[in-house]
């Protein structure tokens, strides 16, 4: 029962005027009251209290929380407000000397207090982003066993997977004791939103790194928090670990997953089975994210669990963002979709993942059947244009874009490349007024390749999108000044504004995955949506083209900044909402209502009342 009178609830300041609607079963009531005031319940007291990062404020706990939680004793004297909690610590971020050890102090201030790590990390997103995620992530990936502190997610590991029902209903219990009550605390099932789920064969260009592909999860879980504002409580990062083929990992005494070769075939495909399918059981209103499985799989397993509310952001949240900035370059340049000429350079899963985003717009968007918007790609990977002599070298999902033998066997090739149909001979033929880079083949776009490409496109649309930086395939100062600043560019790494003469500049735009992928997981958990549709996602590539700022600014980037992306991900996230709701996918009656205009709240409005804030909230005490 909860202890004592009113008097026994530290409650703490916090300014804000939001609201917030309560979850759980489907009647519940549409609006509760201020979520940054309603208390979270706790029965943890002293240093359990501090130990717990979720709940923690360090020396942010007021002289009641402190008298009522039994910390007196354990803080220095003084009271200190987050906002000069998160300047200290900002600091101390500062004198880290690298990007590896920035990345480490981020996850170590996660470890120690949630609200403080969200608080640094929303103000000053665009600059940490990068050490947060990629390409930070990467070297910490690399070097998990190295860096190993505590354990943060959950950890399935194919040797032990007769114990995995147990192993998630875990987690389910550890959120449960420190439930959140604007949630249905009553309904324990109610508890995750979100699962974000990784196999770590194919990581962030660094290939196989077994049990490390953890803090891709995690990296990943905390961009929905400040993306889209999922609270963080309510999402579970899992690596599924299957082995790893990885042998440098094999030698490393301090490795510490499961050494030994990843499996294949009857057995992994029971084991991914088996863990989504506890998945649906123990958390049945979850969105899974899938997360850097290799090509082979992740197109298969896709496919296989479509019915369900999954997405996978290597192949459709790239391909989405990718789409958004295609559609506010073409509105910029004043032609259709329809009549683009696609190069797609790099065939793997992001290159098709792109290919099957834009293919699904010109269907969804300008009516062409699935044949006819195939015909408007030329995919080249690193054995040449994609043709349909190759056979079985083709994988499934890149069959639908084989070009016929035929159309080639006229064309003219370069110089000893009689072998094969390669990058120069694809622009040359075809003339393409898009051309798109995931190669990860640093510079492969060469001033004489996009020359080419300018010569024939009045307003040439180059997306360099290989990450990191060094492997990008062009630099976009480079794009700019062989088209005699005509092309419209995007990239996947953040590059600075290109000077222009004049005193004008270019901004370049982010194609980051992060513009989108959180709103589309928003919009999917708020209606409660029984899968996410095409439709749905479509809808989210609108809304996000709908705010680029080149639409009123040439000069200006073709997507938003990241710096807005909270707001960017309200207007997102109510596109998702009515389309689910218009496909007749959702399940949530309140946000079915809000949509349909019964509620006392725009949907706009009924979206960020739902979005978790990195405020104190205060704390009650029971037993």
């Amino acid at each position: 029962m909860i202890r004592g009178s009113s008097s026994k609830i530290a409650r703490t300041r916090v300014n804000a005027s939001s609201r917030i609607a309560t979850r759980g079963m489907a009647d519940r009531p549409i609006i509760a009251a201020n979520k940054n005031f309603v208390p979270i319940r706790t029965n943890l007291r002293g240093s359990a209290l501090l130990n717990t990062p979720r709940l923690n404020k360090g020396a942010g706990f007021s002289r009641e929380e402190r008298q009522i939680f039994g910390l007196e004793g354990f803080l220095p004297y003084d009271v200190h407000s987050l906002e000069k909690q998160a300047l200290r610590a900002y600091n101390q971020l500062l004198k880290q000397p690298s990007v590896i050890l920035k990345h480490a102090f981020l996850a170590s201030l996660r470890d120690q207090n949630q609200v403080l790590f969200y608080k640094i990390m929303q103000d000053h997103l665009k600059e940490l982003l990068g050490v947060l995620y990629t390409p930070g992530a990467a070297e910490a990936v690399a070097n998990y066993s190295n860096l190993f502190r505590r354990p943060v997610g959950c950890y399935i590991s194919f040797p032990n997977q007769d114990g995995m029902r147990a192993q998630l209903e875990g987690h389910l219990l550890d959120v449960n004791r420190t439930a959140d009550v604007a949630y249905d605390s009553n309904n324990p099932h109610d508890a995750i939103d979100l699962v974000v789920v990784t196999d770590a064969e194919a990581i962030l260009g660094i290939g196989d790194q077994g049990v490390g592909g953890i803090t891709i999860s995690t990296s990943k879980a905390a961009l929905y928090t400040l993306g889209a504002g999922i609270n963080p409580n309510r999402i579970l990062p899992v690596v599924l670990d299957c082995g790893t083929d990885n042998h440098a990992l094999f030698s490393d005494s301090l490795y510490m997953g499961w050494k030994r070769t990843r499996i294949r075939g009857k057995n992994y495909d029971q084991f991914v089975d088996r863990f989504i399918q506890n998945c649906r059981e123990l958390y049945p209103n979850a969105i899974i994210h899938f997360e850097d499985f290799g090509m082979a799989n992740a197109y298969r397993l896709m496919e296989k669990y479509k019915n369900i509310p999954m997405f996978n952001d290597d192949i459709q949240g790239t391909g989405a963002v990718a789409l958004a900035a295609l559609i506010a370059a073409i509105k910029v340049s004043g032609a259709r979709l329809s009549d683009q000429r696609i190069v797609i350079y790099g065939a793997g899963s992001a290159g098709m993942g792109i290919a099957d985003q834009i293919k699904d717009g010109l269907m969804i968007l300008e009516g062409l059947s699935e044949e006819e918007a195939s015909r408007r790609f030329w995919c080249v990977d690193r054995n040449g244009l994609l043709v349909e002599s190759m056979g079985n070298n083709l994988r499934h999902a890149q069959l639908p874009y084989a070009r016929p033998d035929s159309e080639v066997e006229e064309w003219a090739k370069s110089e000893g490349d009689n072998d094969g149909v390669w990058l120069m001979d694809v622009v040359k033929n075809v003339k393409p007024t898009v051309l798109i880079g995931t190669s990860t083949h640093s510079r492969a776009f060469s001033e004489e390749l996009i020359r080419e490409m300018g010569k024939h496109v009045e307003r040439p649309i180059i997306f360099p999108m290989s990450n990191p930086t060094a492997l990008c395939e062009v630099d976009p100062a480079d794009a700019l000044q062989w088209t005699e600043n005509r092309a419209l560019v995007a990239t996947g790494s953040p590059f600075p504004p290109v000077e222009l003469g004049n005193g004008k500049q270019y901004t370049v735009a982010q194609t980051n995955n992060a513009l989108i992928y959180p709103a589309l997981g928003l919009g999917s958990i708020l209606a409660r949506s029984k899968t996410i549709s095409n439709s749905m996602l479509m809808a989210g590539v609108n809304s996000l083209a709908s705010l680029s700022p080149a639409l009123t600014n040439p000069e200006a980037s073709l997507l938003p900044d990241l710096a807005d992306v909270r707001n960017v991900s309200v207007e997102v996230a109510a596109a998702v909402c009515r389309q689910a709701v218009s496909d007749g996918n959702a399940q949530d009656l309140n946000t079915i209502k809000v949509v349909q205009g019964k509620g006392s709240l725009t949907l706009e409005e009924y979206i960020r009342s739902r979005m978790w804030d990195a405020v104190y909230r205060p704390l009650e005490l029971v037993d």
